[in-house]
């Protein structure tokens, strides 16, 4: 069964890279008693899938995690739990049932929204809304 789980982080856990955020979902799903699915071979690993992880140092209130566990007492029950199971910084928005032909998270991204903000004391000298509606307006933004 497929499950999709929405969370958000902040604070200093932000400053977690990737690989750090799959060890400590691994954990953090054996600590809630999820019966998640192993692959098989060799070296079995959790079935987990993030999608468009964000960089170091940026606070979400909107990522995207997909596992396959063996059953569940309900997506209420399952976000409770996983909540438990967290640290402060991380919190379990959501979750809910995929059928069993949808796409991993990662394939279903089509857009992200970002908030950009200023420290107090770092506004930047430049006139940065001008440079920022001309980026937006530009026809192609190649990298």
């Amino acid at each position: 069964m497929k499950i999709r789980v929405k969370f958000g982080k902040e604070g200093d856990l932000k400053f977690l890279g990737h690989l750090d955020y799959m060890h400590f979902y691994q954990k953090a799903l054996r600590r809630a008693g999820i019966p998640i699915c192993y692959s098989a071979g060799f070296s079995p690993h959790q079935i987990m899938s993030f999608a468009a992880p964000l960089g170091v140092g940026l606070e979400s209130d909107g990522e995207y995690l997909d596992i396959e566990i063996n059953s569940h007492n309900g997506a209420e029950a399952l976000k409770n739990a996983l909540n438990d199971a967290m640290t402060t910084g991380i919190r379990i928005l959501s979750v809910k049932a995929l059928p069993e032909h949808a796409k991993n998270a990662m394939a279903s991204v089509a857009a992200a929204g970002y908030k950009i903000q200023f420290r107090e004391g770092y506004m930047p000298d430049f006139e940065w809304q001008k440079t920022l509606e001309g980026f937006f307006q530009k026809e192609s933004i190649p990298f």
